[in-house]
């Protein structure tokens, strides 16, 4: 998160909120907003949670990541997105002092294809890293459309962790 930080903040509102030629409506703000609400979904489910003592009869949640705020304000400034993203860093930070106290099981659903909701036992760990997965794929597109920009994004910004590592240990 701190990464997407640094890149928006080398923008401006104009950049942030550009309409993309290839994926129309599509703007680096709403890309960001998109990421930063599946992480809120889970931070809501986490902040609700009355005790650590929950199992897979009795899981935190739902978390319905159809169900999303969509933050105008993140999408719409530089200043908005990064204050998101210093919340969502806060909240993590939080997370990693009690650890221990975090509790294990939620159900999480979403929309399938054709409109039905489906429901799924999950970890919060698997669902914390789904959350960073789908940031590493929006980041991609984020690139995608800065180069549109005429921008140069590093290049690592938009790979998973496990490529950058593949790639580095082909070079050796």
């Amino acid at each position: 998160m701190r990464h997407l930080a640094s890149i928006i903040g080398k923008l401006d509102d104009t950049q942030y909120t550009q309409e993309s030629a290839a994926l129309p409506g599509s703007t680096i703000g709403k890309h960001v907003r998109h990421v930063l609400d599946h992480f809120a979904l889970l931070f809501a489910a986490l902040a609700s949670a009355q005790s650590a003592s929950n199992n897979m009869q009795n899981p935190l949640g739902p978390v319905d990541y159809a169900h999303r705020e969509r933050s105008p304000l993140t999408e719409s400034t530089v200043d908005g997105g990064q204050c998101s993203i210093g919340r969502a860093i806060a909240i993590v930070e939080q997370l990693r002092e009690r650890e221990t106290a975090i509790p294990s099981f939620i159900t999480v659903s979403d929309t399938l294809p054709g409109g039905t909701t489906a429901s799924f036992l999950s970890t919060v760990d698997r669902e914390l890293w789904f959350c960073i997965h789908h940031m590493i794929h929006h980041n991609a597109i984020i690139a995608s459309l800065m180069f549109e920009l005429g921008l140069n994004p590093p290049t690592e910004f938009a790979y998973a962790p496990s490529t950058i590592k593949l790639a580095h240990d082909l070079a050796k």
